[in-house]
C-alpha cells in the first residue's frame, strides 16, 4: 500500500485512498481520530470493498460509532414509556417525537439499521462462499487483526472451533465467485438471486433463499424460471423447486432462517419515525432500502403448480431436446403429490425409450414431444433402425419394422380403405434414402437364392428396380466395392431371342435418353432423388430390367477405373454424359490430369502408362447404351487429352519417350505434337506468376517445349519468346505501381517494341548494353525485322541522350541510317504482289530515323560539332520535303556555333582576319564537305531529292538531266541560302525555340554591330554550304 501522506486531515486522507489499498490498520488509523460519529457512519455506510475482512471492519467501525446514540435512544424510548404508557417492545408512532433526539441522531439510527443488514449480507456472502467453494482469495482465508476477531467473537453462528481454529490451506476454496462482495452488498438481493440462478449456483441460490425469504418469495417464480433448462436434478435443485401441501391443496412455502434471532432496537417494524427518515434518507441517496419486503406472499394453486412443471418440462423438450431431465422435473413434480402430470410422465416415458434405448436418429431436428405426437410411419422406421447396423439391419427391419408397418395395413382395412402395398412402399422408401451399406444388407436378405419366406424383399423384379433406382441415385464416390455387392446380388434372367433383345434394348436406350435429360441438374432441381428415380424404371418389362443390368455393369466397371485415378464420378453421370460429348471430354481432361495415383513422393511412369491404358478402354465398349465412359470421343482425342494432362504437371521426359518410342509407331502424328506442346507452354506461360524462366510455370513453359524431337521453328519462336519475357521481367518492369508485370501481360501487349521503351524507362543504365536490347527485340519475334530494330536504335539513342550520354547516342543513331540504307534497298527489291507492308515499314522506320538524327543533332549539349553536323545531314536527307527548311535552320546555327568556336570568336562576333581565321574557316570548310560528302556516300543525292520535290509538287517535267539538275540545284541553294540568312526572323510562331536557335543571337543581329557581324557570317555560311551542295549534285565533278 502506498503511504498515506500525513499534511492533510484523516477525512481528506479517508476520501483520497483508493479501496485497493484499504486494509484494517488503514480504516482504524483513518476513522479513528475523527470525533464525528455521523460523518464516519456515513463514510462506513459509503465504502463498499471486495475484502471481506476490510469490510467486516468497515461495518464494525461504523456500528461502534451508533452505539451511544442508540442508547441515548433507547433511554429516551423508556422515559416516554413511562410517561405515555405504552407496553414493552410496542414503541409507538411518535416514540422519537421528543426533543431528546435530533435530526443526526435520527440519521444515525438510519445508517445503523443499513450497517446491521449489510452486516447479514456480509454473513450470507461468506456462507454461500462456503457452501459452493468458492476462492475468495489467499488474503481472504485469514484476518487476525483485533476488529475482525471481535467480529468472529460477537457471531453467533460461529462455532468455537471456528473461532480459534484458521483454515488449512488446502481447505481454501477453487472456484471464482459469480458476484464480487462488493456488487453483492449494494445490488438487490431480487437481482443477486437471479444472477445465482442464470449462472447455476444452486447452492449458493439455497443459502440466499434461507436467509432473505421474505425478500425473494414475491419472485420466486421468476427467480426459478431463471435457471437453465439443462440443470440436472439435484438434492438442492429440489428443494428450491415449489412443493405441494396436501391439506391446504396449494403450495407450500418456505420458512426463513435470520441472522439473529432478537432483532436489533432500531430494526423494531413499531419504529415509525426511523422508518420515515429512512425513507427519506433513500430517496435523497437513491439507495437501496433497508427495510425487510412487507408484500403480501401468495401461495400458488395445484393448478398453478401443475401449469409450471407442465411448461418447463414441455420447454427443457422442445428447445433442449433433453428428453431425460423432463422427465425427471416431471417425476419429481409427481413425487410432490401435484395433480395432472402423469399423463406427461408416460409420453416422456415412452420417447426416453426411443432416444436412450432404441438410440435416436442423427438429425439435425431434436427429438421432443411435439415431433413425438406428429411422428409418420416413415419417421417411426427411421426411428426403429436408428441405431441399426450393416449386420444387424435385416433382423432389426424383421423384429421392429415390418410388423409396425403390418399393424399400420390392419389398421387401414379396419378404417375401410386396405392397402397392400403400404410395407412394401414403406420398405422401398428407406431402403432408398439408406447408406449404400445399409442398402447391401437388405438386398443381402432378399437374394433370389433364398427361399421365398426369408426374403425381405420376395419378388426379382421389385429388387432389379429397387437397385437400379437406389444406386443411380446415390451421391457416393468411393463405394463401389458396396455397389458391385448390389449388383451381385441381383436376379439374371435368361436371354431371350435376338429380335426380343433388341426390341427391349431399343426400350431401354430410349429410357436411358430422357432419363439422362431427367437427371441433369437444373437452376429448379439441382439433385434428383432415387424415389423419382424409381418411377422410370416401373414400366419397364423383365427383358427391360435384364438390358438395363448390362449397362449398370459396364457403368461399375467404368466407375471403378475413375475411382482407381482419383476423378470419381457418381454413378448418374455416366447416364448425364451418354450423349454429351463436352462433358466426357471435360472429365477425361480431369483424369489426365490428377496427381499421380500412388502418393508416392518418386514418379512412378509405369502409372503414366497404364493410365493411357485405362483412358483408351474407357473409349471402347458395345453398342449403344453399352458404349464406355469416353465412347463419344475417339482414341486420338483421348491420347491428345492424355499428354495435354502429361505435359501440365511437367512430366516431359515420360512425354518425350512416349511420344518419340524407339520402336514402333507414333502415338500421334508430328504436327498434333508440335500442336500439344505449344498449347500446352502457352497455358503454362498465361499461368505463371514469374517471369522467371528458371523457377514454376515459366520454368514448366519452356522445357515442355522440348519435348518435340527435333525442334521445329514454331517452337524455337515461342523458346525465344519465354526467354525474352525472363529478360523483361528481370528487369523490374512493373505494370503499375508495386506491382510486377505479369508474363500473361506481355502476351497480351499489342505492341510489343513498347516493351522495350519500358524497360528502357525502368533502367537508366540499359541503354549501354544494346546488342542486349537488340537480341531482345529479336526474341521478341522481330526478329530480321530491320524496321523493328530501327524504332529499337531511335529509343535507344533517346535513351542515351537523356543520359547526356551522346557520343553512344550518335553511335545509335549512325547505325539506324545504315539500317534504313539496308531497309531502303530491301523495299526497291520488293515484289509488288508482297503488298505495301514492306513500304508502309519502311516510311515509318525513316520517319523515326530523322526525327533521331534532328533531335540528336539540335542538342546544343552535344560539343562534336562534326557528327552534329553529319547527322543533320542525315535528316536532311530523310526528312519530307516540308521539313527541309527546319533541318537547314538548325544546320545553320550548328556551323555557326562550330566556326564560332574553331575562330575562338563569341557566338556572332568577328576577330582579325588573320591566317588563324583562315585556317578555321578552311577546317569548317572541310567539315561541312566531310558531311556532306558522309550523307551523300550513304543516302540518295540531292539531285534526287530535289527530284522527288518535283514529283511531290505535282508538275510533271519529265526526266531532268544532269544539267538540269544542277541548275535547278543552284537556283534552289541561291533561294534557300537567302531564306536560311534571315531565317531566324522568318520561322513561324514558335518553330525557332523548337529547332534551338538561340534568341540570345537573333536579339544581338538586331543591333548594328550584330546586323555586320551577321551578314558576314551569313555570306561566309553561304559560300561553304553552295560549294558543299554543288559538290553534292556532281559541280566539282569537272
Amino acid at each position: 500500500m502506498p503511504p498515506i501522506p500525513s499534511e492533510t486531515s484523516p477525512g481528506e486522507r479517508w476520501i483520497d485512498i483508493q479501496d485497493d489499498y484499504l486494509t484494517i490498520e488503514a480504516v482504524e488509523e483513518l476513522l479513528g481520530p475523527i470525533p464525528d460519529d455521523l460523518w464516519v457512519v456515513t463514510a462506513c455506510v459509503d465504502r463498499v470493498v471486495d475484502d471481506i475482512h476490510v469490510q467486516r471492519c468497515i461495518l464494525q467501525t461504523g456500528l461502534a460509532r451508533t452505539e451511544k446514540v442508540v442508547q441515548l435512544a433507547h433511554e429516551a424510548f423508556q422515559m416516554r414509556e413511562d410517561d405515555v404508557g405504552v407496553g414493552e417492545g410496542q414503541p409507538s408512532e411518535d416514540t422519537l417525537a421528543g426533543p431528546e433526539l435530533d435530526d443526526d441522531a435520527r440519521e444515525l439510527l438510519v445508517l445503523r439499521r443499513m450497517l446491521l443488514r449489510r452486516s447479514d449480507n456480509l454473513q450470507t456472502y461468506e456462507e454461500m462462499a462456503s457452501k459452493s467453494n468458492w476462492a475468495l482469495g489467499a488474503e481472504d482465508g485469514q484476518d487476525d487483526s483485533p476488529v475482525s476477531q471481535e467480529l468472529d467473537d460477537l457471531d453467533p453462528w460461529a462455532e468455537d472451533d471456528e473461532k480459534t481454529t484458521p483454515i488449512p490451506p488446502s481447505a481454501l476454496p477453487s472456484s471464482p465467485p459469480p458476484i464480487s462482495l462488493s456488487s453483492f452488498l449494494l445490488l438487490s438481493v431480487t437481482d443477486v438471486a437471479l444472477l445465482l440462478a442464470s449462472s447455476l449456483h444452486i447452492a449458493a441460490l439455497a443459502v440466499l433463499f434461507a436467509r432473505r425469504t421474505n425478500d425473494l418469495l414475491p419472485r420466486r417464480v421468476e427467480i426459478l424460471d431463471a435457471i437453465p433448462l439443462h440443470a440436472q436434478s439435484t438434492d438442492q435443485l429440489n428443494e428450491l423447486l415449489p412443493s405441494f401441501d396436501y391439506n391446504s391443496a396449494q403450495e407450500k412455502l418456505p420458512s426463513r432462517i435470520p441472522w439473529r434471532e432478537v432483532p436489533d432496537w432500531t430494526e423494531a417494524s413499531g419504529l415509525a419515525l426511523v422508518d420515515a427518515a429512512e425513507a427519506t434518507f433513500n430517496s435523497s441517496t437513491s439507495g437501496p432500502s433497508s427495510l425487510p419486503s412487507k408484500s403480501t406472499i401468495k401461495p400458488l394453486s395445484a393448478e398453478e403448480l401443475s401449469s409450471w412443471y407442465v411448461d418447463r418440462a414441455k420447454r427443457i423438450d422442445s428447445e433442449l431436446g433433453l428428453v431425460d431431465v423432463a422427465l425427471a422435473l416431471v417425476q419429481h413434480g409427481a413425487s410432490q403429490g401435484i395433480p395432472g402430470l402423469d399423463e406427461l410422465g408416460e409420453e416422456l416415458s415412452l420417447l426416453s425409450q426411443l432416444v436412450y434405448d432404441a438410440g435416436s436418429p442423427s438429425t439435425n431436428t431434436p427429438w421432443n414431444l411435439a415431433r413425438w405426437r406428429s411422428m409418420d410411419p416413415d419417421a417411426v422406421v427411421l426411428a426403429y433402425l436408428s441405431s441399426s447396423t450393416p449386420s444387424s439391419v435385416a433382423g432389426d427391419i424383421r423384429r421392429l419394422v415390418l410388423p409396425y408397418l403390418y399393424v399400420l395395413e390392419a389398421v387401414k382395412e379396419r378404417a375401410g380403405a386396405p392397402d397392400p402395398n403400404l410395407p412394401k412402399r414403406y420398405l422401398f422408401k428407406y431402403v432408398l434414402s439408406a447408406p449404400l451399406s445399409m442398402a447391401a444388407a437388405v438386398f443381402e436378405a432378399s437374394k433370389p437364392t433364398l427361399p421365398a419366406s426369408q426374403r425381405l424383399i420376395p419378388k426379382d423384379d421389385d429388387m432389379a428396380r429397387l437397385a437400379l433406382a437406389c444406386l443411380y441415385g446415390s451421391d457416393a464416390l468411393r463405394e463401389w466395392a458396396t455397389m458391385s455387392q448390389i449388383f451381385e446380388c441381383l436376379p439374371a434372367w435368361q436371354s431371350a431371342s435376338d429380335e426380343a433383345a433388341e426390341e427391349q434394348g431399343g426400350a431401354a436406350d430410349a429410357t436411358l435418353r430422357t432419363l439422362a435429360t431427367f437427371v441433369a441438374p437444373s437452376a429448379t432441381r439441382p439433385k434428383v432423388s432415387s424415389q423419382d428415380l424409381l418411377s422410370y424404371f416401373e414400366p419397364l418389362t423383365q427383358q427391360a430390367l435384364s438390358r438395363m443390368l448390362d449397362v449398370l455393369d459396364v457403368h461399375l466397371a467404368s466407375g471403378e477405373i475413375l475411382s482407381r485415378w482419383d476423378v470419381p464420378a457418381p454413378l448418374r453421370w455416366f447416364l448425364q454424359s451418354a450423349n454429351d460429348e463436352a462433358q466426357q471430354r471435360a472429365w477425361a481432361t480431369r483424369m489426365a490430369r490428377r496427381n499421380v495415383a500412388s502418393g508416392d513422393v518418386e514418379e512412378n511412369d509405369e502409372e503414366w502408362v497404364q493410365l493411357m491404358k485405362d483412358m483408351t478402354r474407357l473409349v471402347g465398349g458395345g453398342k449403344g447404351a453399352l458404349k464406355g465412359a469416353f465412347g463419344l470421343l475417339s482414341k486420338d482425342e483421348v491420347k491428345k487429352i492424355f499428354f495435354q494432362g502429361l505435359l501440365s504437371l511437367g512430366k516431359f521426359k515420360l512425354a518425350r519417350r512416349l511420344l518419340n518410342p524407339k520402336h514402333g509407331q507414333r502415338p500421334l502424328t508430328p504436327n498434333i505434337i508440335e500442336e500439344i506442346c505449344l498449347a500446352m507452354s502457352r497455358e503454362l506461360y498465361d499461368n505463371a506468376g514469374s517471369g522467371n524462366l528458371h523457377v514454376g510455370d515459366m520454368k514448366l513453359a519452356y522445357d515442355c517445349l522440348a519435348v518435340i524431337a527435333p525442334p521445329t521453328p514454331a517452337t524455337l519462336s515461342e523458346r525465344e519468346f519465354i526467354e525474352a519475357t525472363s529478360k523483361i521481367c528481370s528487369y523490374g518492369v512493373h505494370s503499375r505501381p508495386g506491382v510486377p508485370l505479369a508474363p500473361i501481360e506481355i502476351r497480351l501487349v499489342k505492341d510489343r517494341l513498347s516493351l522495350i521503351s519500358r524497360v528502357l524507362s525502368s533502367n537508366e543504365n540499359v541503354y549501354k548494353h544494346s546488342e542486349v536490347v537488340l537480341d531482345l527485340v529479336h526474341k521478341l519475334g522481330f526478329r530480321n525485322d530491320l524496321a523493328a530494330e530501327v524504332k529499337t536504335l531511335a529509343m535507344l539513342a533517346d535513351a542515351a541522350t537523356q543520359a547526356e550520354d551522346f557520343v553512344r547516342a550518335a553511335e545509335m543513331s549512325e547505325r539506324m541510317v545504315k539500317d534504313v540504307q539496308s531497309l531502303r534497298r530491301k523495299a526497291l527489291s520488293t515484289s509488288p504482289t508482297e503488298g505495301s507492308q514492306p513500304l508502309i515499314a519502311q516510311d515509318e522506320a525513316i520517319e523515326v530515323c530523322w526525327h533521331t538524327c534532328f533531335q540528336l543533332g539540335r542538342q546544343p549539349e552535344f560539343p562534336d560539332a562534326k557528327r552534329k553536323l553529319g547527322l543533320l545531314a542525315h535528316a536532311l536527307q530523310l526528312c519530307p520535303p516540308e521539313n527541309v527548311l527546319d533541318v537547314l535552320a538548325v544546320w545553320r546555327r550548328v556551323e555557326g556555333e562550330a566556326m564560332d568556336s574553331m575562330t575562338g570568336l563569341p557566338p556572332g562576333g568577328h576577330g582579325r582576319n588573320t591566317r588563324t581565321g583562315d585556317r578555321n574557316k578552311r577546317n569548317i570548310h572541310f567539315v561541312v564537305s566531310a558531311s556532306l560528302q558522309a550523307a551523300a556516300g550513304q543516302l540518295p543525292s540531292l539531285s534526287t531529292r530535289l527530284m522527288n520535290m518535283n514529283s511531290a509538287t505535282g508538275a510533271h517535267l519529265g526526266p531532268i538531266s544532269s544539267d538540269a539538275a544542277a541548275a535547278m540545284a543552284s537556283k534552289t541553294l541561291n533561294r534557300m541560302a537567302g531564306v536560311a540568312a534571315n531565317l531566324p526572323n522568318n520561322l513561324p510562331f514558335s518553330l525557332r525555340g523548337r529547332l534551338g536557335v538561340d534568341e540570345t543571337a537573333s536579339n544581338g543581329r538586331n543591333s548594328p554591330s550584330g546586323r555586320s557581324q551577321s551578314s558576314d557570317v551569313s555570306n561566309q555560311a553561304k559560300a561553304v554550304f553552295a560549294r558543299g551542295v554543288g559538290w553534292l549534285i556532281g559541280a566539282d565533278d569537272e
